[in-house]
């Protein structure tokens, strides 16, 4: 029987030196690639970040364009919206009388009547405004009808023919990208006549506003002056910011104002009576 031929394998002795290489050249194949799947991962990220954000500019649609006369919109206040010095009465104008005054608006409260102006202006819910060509109307969401600013007229009406109500009669014009309305022909009684800063409206109150977009149009600066020989020794003015809401914005529905609600009419009435009795 033939004699098979024997291979003897010697292999090469491993080095110490040799030893390092090889594990040296192990860790650089593992280093690469880590940072070829990082570079994947960071360029899929990047991918989807730039389409996510390709897809939501396309969904919002290129900027809104604003012009400074844009005051359609829903507004509303916010914490640090309203600047109120206080104001400087005339000497005539009692504790008394202002007391009285307040009564007569915790009374309109309590009944439910519709509350005007000054109040309409910071109700405590976002403000609907509307520019048309004849008239702004300004709508709040609260039990309150809506106030007309009329920019059809450089008159009020006379005072044969209007009746005063709690709103006055608003005329406005434009002044440059300032909208300015002169309203008189409040009513005395009726609403909540208590003004910002001290005081309250009268039948011979005068009211000047003046609204103006600031910045982008995203705030609504608008400053209130009264005149009243019967309240203030000189003009009052104030100021509120609003902050317009965004173009999705959806207006509530405000909750029904019932004046024959027993729980209601006792937590008011049992204010006003904690309020007397402090005093």
């Amino acid at each position: 029987m033939p004699c098979l031929p024997v291979i003897v394998y010697d292999p090469q002795p491993v080095t110490a030196q040799m030893h390092t290489r090889r594990v040296a050249n192990v860790l650089e194949k593992d280093r690469a690639m880590i940072r070829s799947r990082m570079v994947s991962r960071i360029c899929g990220a990047a991918l989807c970040a730039g389409l996510v954000s390709a897809g939501l500019a396309a969904q919002q649609g290129p900027p809104t364009t604003r012009t400074p006369r844009d005051l359609s919109g829903f507004w509303e206040l916010s914490f640090d919206s309203r600047r109120v010095p206080d104001a400087q009465l005339v000497p005539s104008v009692t504790r008394a009388m202002r007391t009285a005054r307040a009564s007569k608006d915790a009374y309109a409260v309590r009944w439910c009547n519709l509350l005007g102006m000054p109040f309409v202006m910071d109700s405590g819910r976002p403000l609907d405004i509307r520019v048309g060509r004849t008239a702004v109307i300004l709508v709040p969401e609260n039990n309150s009808g809506p106030r007309y600013l009329y920019l059809d007229r450089t008159t009020h009406v006379g005072e044969d023919v209007f009746d005063p109500t709690t709103y006055g009669d608003s005329i406005a014009r434009w002044d440059g990208d300032t909208m300015v309305v002169d309203t008189i022909g409040f009513h005395s009684e009726h609403g909540i006549a208590g003004i910002p800063g001290g005081g309250y409206r009268t039948a011979t109150s005068h009211l000047v506003e003046r609204y103006t977009l600031l910045g982008d149009g995203n705030v609504l600066s608008v400053a209130f002056t009264w005149t009243d020989p019967k309240m203030y020794r000189t003009p009052h003015t104030y100021e509120f910011h609003y902050y317009r809401l965004p173009a999705d914005y959806v207006p509530r529905t405000w909750a029904p104002c019932d004046p024959f609600d027993d729980a209601r009419t006792q937590f008011l009435e049992g204010s006003r009576r904690a309020a007397g009795g402090s005093r």
